[in-house]
């Protein structure tokens, strides 16, 4: 029978799974609002259809989440959790080292197993491109990833959450979850009741409420770059994520009710929100690509892109405020393989690497039972 290696990328709000054949699913889960609930999660995957897997392959960002008092904390309560959920399989954790480890190895070095889904997902990409100097863009629902590679082999100059932050190699902000107060501090408005000196409408710059009124989905939906799911209640106030319902979140975050500001107006809000986020994006992206076609003594516009994520679409448009003619097209992560397993692809990056490396430890094991 063939060997099936299930991939779990855990995050704080979302547990991402994917088979090495491309089997991916997506589930919304708040693992702060309820960690011991991560069992039952697992439990269900939908993804397994009754089967159980010869080889669970691991990599996290959900460490970092407040129910947890240290990152050490978090991922010893992952690694346990997926353990119990998995016990007849063999469990392997990546790490930023570029290796996997066991279960009871991993716990002992969560320095190189917090936040490690990034470099899983740049190792098997990497083969896309190898030679030469290249950058993988992940636009997630939260963060955007920017790892440089070097004949195919992540060269990023942080490892860590915070050395990646520094080095505009972990931006935070992504394509539904980030709060639009902490996107732009202040948007333009034109008020067309009133003018200026010249007689025309008066542009106004108002200030965004600091609450989590709406987020960048409620941007996008607004701008219709993200379709209407209005079984998704994954918002910034549990109501669905349609235009309408976005319409109205984002009315709020300028401190009005519908009725107090027009359609026009909350739409020019969205276009501006989502060209500063865009903006944000670029910036990181003309960042990396210098550092990389310096290693590799290019000019940036022959660095390669790989572009990934369910918000890869920004990484495009970014690209275009870049003002590089690239003497290559970007790589689609999601054209490397013959399923779109691009909303999971770190999942899924993981179940390739552990069926190529993790086949002989297919023997009966007992490191946490």
């Amino acid at each position: 029978m063939p060997v099936i290696v299930l991939g779990l990328d855990i995050g704080g709000a979302n547990i991402k799974a994917a088979t090495s054949d491309g089997d991916c699913a997506c589930l919304a889960f708040a693992i702060w609002q309820n960690k011991q609930g991560l069992l039952q999660q697992l439990q269900q995957l939908p993804l397994l259809a009754g089967t159980r897997p010869d080889i669970v392959a691991l990599t996290m960002t959900a460490e970092l989440a407040d129910c947890f008092e240290t990152k050490a904390e978090g991922v010893e309560f992952i690694i346990r959790t997926v353990a119990d959920a998995f016990p007849d399989s063999v469990l392997r954790v990546w790490m930023t080292s570029g290796e996997f480890a066991d279960p009871g190895d991993a716990i002992e070095l969560p320095q190189l197993v917090a936040a490690a889904n990034w470099h899983a997902l740049a190792t098997w990409a990497g083969r896309a491109v190898p030679s030469g100097a290249a950058l993988l863009v992940d636009v997630g629902s939260t963060t955007t990833d920017m790892i440089p590679l070097l004949n195919g082999i992540p060269c990023p100059e942080g490892f860590t959450d915070l050395q990646r932050l520094a080095h505009s190699e972990l931006i935070y902000t992504g394509v539904r979850r980030t709060p639009v107060c902490a996107i732009v501090p202040n948007v333009p408005l034109i008020i067309e009741t009133q003018v200026d000196a010249t007689g025309g409408a008066r542009a106004w710059t108002v200030p965004v409420a600091a609450e989590i009124f709406a987020t960048s989905l409620d941007v996008h939906l607004v701008n219709r770059d993200i379709s209407d799911d209005a079984q998704d209640r994954n918002t910034a106030d549990n109501r669905p994520a349609t235009r309408a319902a976005a319409l109205n979140r984002l009315a709020h975050a300028v401190c009005c009710d519908r009725d107090e500001i027009s359609d026009g107006q909350l739409e020019q809000i969205a276009r501006y929100v989502s060209e500063q986020q865009i903006a944000q994006i670029a910036k990181g992206m003309a960042h990396r690509m210098q550092y990389v076609s310096n290693l590799a003594g290019t000019e940036p516009k022959a660095v390669q892109l790989l572009l990934s994520g369910s918000g890869d679409w920004m990484a495009e448009r970014a690209l275009e405020t870049c003002g590089w003619n690239l003497l290559q097209p970007p790589i689609q992560l999601r054209t490397m393989f013959f399923r779109n397993i691009s909303e999971a692809a770190c999942a899924f990056a993981v179940a390739r690497l552990a069926a190529e490396r993790c086949l002989d430890d297919l023997l009966p094991i007992s490191e946490l039972h």
